[in-house]
């Protein structure tokens, strides 16, 4: 799917939203959250597993592919308001909310904001490689934001191709999008309130030494419902190849 394919498969609800797998007739809608210097795009292989199972949608953050010409969100917290303004104009559906890394954080005050604005949210939040917020420093392994320092934690986290970390172009592109990304999360402070109600499911990766089991398991401290966590092997994206894990719950509601 080419950028412009993407432009227009956009909801009615904004810019918010990029509608990957339109399927009418399914019982349940998937939204993704995408990782700090990430897009809607990142979730383009998701469509095939998610065929005959849900609709696919992922979220945007200003400043980036087709959001380009917008501003940063200047925190966490606005980005979430912003998403749950868009997300509350859509068909309510039942729904998963995923989100992976600095999508985690997304997602999860996404749908805090839902709920305490008495707005059907998502009814199962996913999320994977981010630890758990509250308990320690939201900026806890993260680099520096010089360039150098960014280069390194791109390098060291294994989800960029060295082809596009050495272009000088590309990277021109994105370092200032990861900086912007990052950014959010050194400023996100968590308030404990409102607690969701809703199972929370984690998912980390064996070899992600920057989001060990120890950071992942507090997660159980953000809802009064159901709790898991499932290891898999690989680093900090592995979860991102690995839809299926995310499908079972979205299996669970339909």
């Amino acid at each position: 799917m080419m950028l412009e394919e993407l432009k227009q498969s956009v909801t009615p609800a904004g810019g918010e939203f990029v509608t990957l797998l339109k399927q009418p007739d399914a019982d349940v809608r998937l939204v993704c959250f995408h990782f700090a210097g990430g897009s809607a795009q990142s979730f383009l292989s998701w469509r095939q597993p998610s065929t005959n199972i849900c609709e696919l949608l992922a979220a945007e953050l200003p400043g980036r592919s087709r959001r380009y010409s917008e501003s940063f969100a200047p925190t966490i917290l606005d980005a979430a308001e912003s998403f749950a303004d868009a997300y509350a104009r859509l068909e309510p559906r039942k729904c998963v909310f995923y989100g992976h890394s600095l999508g985690a954080l997304l997602a999860y005050e996404t749908a805090r904001i839902l709920a305490k604005r008495g707005i059907a949210g998502p009814d199962r939040l996913v999320v994977s490689s981010r630890s758990a917020p509250g308990r320690f420093p939201a900026s806890v392994g993260l680099p520096e934001l010089s360039d150098a320092s960014l280069m390194k934690y791109l390098r060291d986290l294994q989800g960029t191709k060295q082809s596009v970390l050495e272009n000088k172009m590309l990277m021109e592109m994105m370092l200032p999008i990861i900086r912007a990304d990052l950014e959010i999360i050194y400023g996100y402070r968590h308030h404990n309130n409102p607690v969701l109600e809703i199972p929370v499911d984690v998912i980390g990766a064996t070899d992600d030494h920057h989001c060990p089991f120890e950071l992942l398991l507090n997660w159980r401290n953000v809802t009064n419902g159901k709790f898991s966590l499932r290891m898999i092997p690989g680093g900090h994206f592995a979860p991102i190849a690995h839809p299926d894990i995310v499908l079972e719950a979205v299996n669970s509601l339909r």
